[in-house]
């Protein structure tokens, strides 16, 4: 990696070998195993208050929950019927935050929330909970909600969201709504974008390495931790990272990671969410839904994401003796319980496999709970727990309380000594990382920019609407480098925004050394793009990615096929005969 480049913004994975030697020859303060956003959130706490940290992931950067989720960061509402209050004042407060200080990537999304005469939400319910919701978020919070919570009549739902039932044989009549917002956002580029900005401050001399897989820890004569061994996944060299502290941010892989450390019990408790996607012209609504089964009576969501409605999840046991927790896929039963419901409650749809464009299953790592009758009871608060080996562990939790589990760690980490006491400081207040984001961007400066840059011409309304959404700032970047030269801006697929600028911004800046991390992760490709479709961009992006790192037709092909395997994974229940 050349002097300067991590300064300036550049992150390539061209200079990947170059990183790995300039990490082996460092020592960090801290070690965190795991690159989803318990682990980026982590990384941003050591930065914010210089401690230097090395982060690793056998795998890319949020390869696991952390880009398989609802793409929400929200409070959880259903929580509340539950009474855990704490947990949802605790989410609704990290969403505000999020909200205000990230508005380019956490975006405002309101939901409606039905009340049938014989459903399990009755009026009663829906009215408490929204009061509930907005209160409990609102109460002594520095940020506040987007808009309080509302109840509408049944008939004013008609009127703004006419393909929704206003009466079912078994549900009965609308009797009401409750209309309250949370936030959407790219799950996986939030925990890039978390990564590239902790590792941006060259004084904390700090790391993160994707594909890294860690085998065991490093002890001194005495028995201290020293380090950890790795393993470059592409080489399959082996290399040490020197440190003291070792902490697991490894999500559902938690058990796995610490067993290979020496006895440990399980801690985790698997459960799947699957998500299918369609087009959202198919349901024709404007707002999000939360829902309740008309299976078993379970809370989901349907989600309007600009030209695509993505409905789920569900929440089944996921057990990894028998199955691999890299690779979980719908089947053809997630798909018919989400639709089952989704057809009843928007007659006019009828979504058949013919509509879905995609879907996409990923693992929750829950905390195991005695009493616990069903997974969806499983609480999601997160636990930090100490190995007999020395290796500190966070688990459970939810994407949206990141931070606030990343701050738990830390005080945890100086309360045992394991490093740096910084409580002494400036920054030892809880909060104190709520600060806003580097690559953050509101509309109306976006706008300024581009009107001072001479840049509004340059791309499509569409493809402008893209480039702020996922890339803030440094969406200026790319418009810049498609003014320099016009055809990088042409579209790679048909209709769709993606183009040689955003390919060529993601390679030089973002660590991504295979086509799947593109298209999987530092895009939303995979999921909102046609899955037969997908063979054309991935032919277009590989030969962008074949180029820039010299790749030959074997290693381009193999990336090809790869990805599309992947893809056909995602939706081979389309090929199952409903039984």
């Amino acid at each position: 990696m050349r002097k300067g480049d991590q300064m300036a913004g550049n992150w390539s994975a061209r200079d990947r070998d170059d990183a790995i030697r300039t990490a082996a020859g460092r020592t960090y303060e801290l070690i965190i195993i795991g690159g989803g956003i318990t682990g980026a959130g982590i990384a941003r706490e050591c930065a914010l208050r210089g401690i230097s940290f090395c982060l690793l992931d056998k795998n890319d950067f949020a390869f696991g929950t952390s880009s398989r989720s609802s793409k929400l960061f929200h409070g959880g509402l259903r929580y509340l019927a539950s009474g855990e209050f704490g947990l949802v004042r605790e989410s609704t407060s990290e969403r505000n935050w999020l909200r205000c200080h990230f508005p380019n990537l956490v975006r405002p999304l309101g939901f409606v929330y039905p009340s049938y005469q014989k459903s399990k939400s009755t009026p009663l319910k829906v009215r408490l909970a929204v009061f509930l919701y907005t209160i409990i978020s609102d109460w002594f919070s520095e940020f506040k909600n987007y808009r309080k919570g509302r109840i509408f009549n049944a008939s004013f739902i008609e009127e703004f969201e006419p393909a929704i039932t206003l009466e079912d044989p078994e549900l009965g009549k609308m009797t009401m709504a409750g209309y309250y917002y949370d936030t959407n956002c790219d799950d996986a580029r939030v925990t890039l974008e978390i990564i590239k900005e902790s590792i941006s401050k060259p004084e904390n001399q700090s790391s993160a390495l994707n594909y890294a897989t860690v085998k065991k820890l490093i002890r001194n004569s005495a028995g201290q931790i020293t380090g950890v061994s790795v393993q470059n996944e592409f080489s399959g060299d082996f290399f040490e990272i020197k440190g003291s502290c070792v902490v697991s941010a490894a999500g559902i892989w938690t058990d796995q990671v610490l067993s290979s450390f020496g006895n440990w019990s399980p801690r985790i408790f698997p459960t799947k969410g699957v998500h299918i996607v369609v087009p959202a012209e198919r349901l024709g609504i404007c707002n999000a839904f939360s829902l309740i089964s008309l299976d078993d009576e379970r809370f989901f969501f349907v989600l309007h994401r600009g030209r695509v409605s993505v409905i789920g999840t569900t929440d089944t046991a996921y057990y990894p003796e028998s199955k691999n927790l890299d690779e979980p896929w719908c089947t053809r039963p997630d798909c018919d319980y989400l639709l089952r419901t989704v057809n009843r409650i928007f007659p006019h749809a009828q979504l058949t496999d013919d509509d879905i464009i995609s879907a996409y299953a990923g693992i929750r790592p829950l905390i195991r709970q005695e009493g616990a009758r069903h997974e969806s009871d499983v609480s999601r608060k997160h636990e930090i727990f100490q190995t007999e080996e020395g290796v500190v562990a966070i688990a459970g939790g939810k994407s949206t309380t990141h931070r606030r589990m990343a701050e738990d760690l830390l005080f945890y980490l100086v309360k045992q000594n394991l490093i740096k006491d910084f409580t002494k400081a400036d920054y030892n207040k809880p909060g104190f990382s709520k600060q806003p984001f580097k690559i953050a961007l509101s509309r109306k400066e976006f706008d300024r920019i581009l009107s001072e840059k001479n840049l509004r011409n340059i791309a499509h309304p569409e493809q402008l609407e893209y480039f702020y959404t996922q890339f803030g700032r440094d969406g200026i970047k790319i418009l810049e480098a498609i003014k320099n030269s016009p055809d990088k801006g042409k579209s790679l697929l048909e209709g769709y925004p993606h183009c040689r600028a955003e390919v060529d911004y993601i390679l030089d800046n973002e660590f991504a050394p295979k086509l799947m991390d593109i298209l999987c992760r530092r895009t939303e490709a995979q999921w909102t793009i046609w899955h037969y479709k997908q063979p054309d961009l991935a032919s277009a992006v590989a030969e962008i990615m074949a180029e820039y790192y010299n790749w030959d037709e074997n290693r381009m092909k193999t990336e090809i096929d790869e990805y599309l395997n992947y893809v056909k994974n995602n939706v081979r229940f389309l090929d199952q005969k409903h039984k």
